[in-house]
């Protein structure tokens, strides 16, 4: 008869039987959820959010959802692409080159008014965040002060557009106002060289840039508190796409609201996550402050779904805008926007 084993060698035979057994089955496992994964994966649904300008912080909310994986948990692969202009984005949406877009709703109301088929499916601004400014010693406490000042006008800049109306409505002398017609692009270094007095600003982009570039604090006219409310920052679909892609659309505005929840309650935090995705690096001080700016401005209404819509900003903007001569025609409101989607 054969020796007895030893209990030692029994001992390590049966362990490393189970050892082989074990690796086995965890190399099985590891197959499992690789093939798992490569599978979600594959069917995700890859959608692109066009924004209608270069990465700012104002569009951290959106980066906090990505980063998150908010739009992963909705079967989304989401891209957050740069844009070059909201007209250009629009007209892309129009002819369904482009899904989503992101940008101001006051353009995608003028697109809509000129028959493009797009509509806002959320609205996360309805009061743009915007300002007129000036350095400390240049007086600037009410519109009043905008008289015998000089400012600068672009194309299709939004407050040169709107001074009209602006100047109407708290009974300023427009012609009083030196408007300087100039390029967008020189606005900013002649408003720091002191050729101009004052300059429109958005709160939530320029703003902290210009002040960190000139290292002061400058004075601010914020118009939204002087009856100058126009709808902003907007989640912009193709009307085909979101008639045959509702399911779709319902995810996007879902894991959206997630990622603004998520700023609103920690934008310091948002602003750092905005940082790993900036192409060009920002100062954290900058950044900071336009995500608080975004946030402070964020429409979330009470008992209502974030980026809910009501009538009656849109008839006041849609007003405002046949008065600048930025529409020809009011369509009903139907055309614009619809909360259809929004949960």
């Amino acid at each position: 008869m054969p020796a007895a084993q030893p209990n030692g060698d029994r001992m390590r035979a049966r362990t490393q039987s189970l050892c082989r057994i074990a690796a086995s089955a965890a190399l099985a496992i590891a197959f499992a959820a690789a093939a798992w994964q490569q599978a979600c994966a594959q069917a995700a649904q890859k959608v692109t959010v066009r924004f209608t300008w270069k990465l700012k912080g104002e569009y951290a909310p959106l980066f906090v959802a990505l980063d998150k994986g908010y739009y992963t948990s909705e079967g989304l692969d989401v891209d957050l692409a740069e844009g070059s202009g909201a007209q250009t984005v629009l007209k892309l949406l129009a002819g369904g080159n482009e899904k989503f877009g992101y940008g101001p709703a006051v353009s995608a109301a003028q697109a809509v008014s000129q028959g493009f088929p797009v509509k806002v499916i959320a609205l996360y601004q309805t009061r743009a965040p915007m300002g007129v400014i000036s350095f400390p010693e240049v007086p600037l406490k009410t519109p009043k002060d905008l008289e015998g000042k000089r400012l600068a006008i672009s194309v299709g800049e939004t407050f040169g557009d709107m001074l009209g109306p602006f100047t109407r409505i708290n009974h300023v002398d427009m012609s009083k106002i030196q408007r300087i017609q100039m390029d967008a692009s020189a606005r900013s270094a002649q408003f720091l060289t002191r050729k101009i007095d004052v300059m429109s600003v958005y709160l939530s982009n320029e703003l902290p840039q210009l002040e960190k570039r000139a290292g002061v604090n400058f004075n601010v006219l914020r118009v939204t508190e002087y009856g100058l409310n126009l709808l902003g920052a907007s989640m912009i679909v193709g009307e085909a796409f979101a008639d045959n892609n509702a399911t779709t659309v319902r995810k996007l505005l879902r894991a959206t609201a997630k990622g603004y929840r998520d700023a609103m309650a920690d934008p310091k935090h948002a602003a750092g996550i905005m940082a790993k995705y900036m192409k060009v690096p920002e100062d954290p001080d900058v950044l900071d402050k336009q995500v608080e700016a975004t946030v402070i401005s964020t429409n979330a209404p009470a008992g209502k779904p974030l980026g809910w819509q009501e009538s009656a900003d849109w008839e006041a903007n849609l007003s405002m805008l046949m008065e600048t001569g930025g529409i020809s025609e009011v369509r009903p409101l139907g055309a614009y926007y619809t909360n259809d989607y929004l949960q």
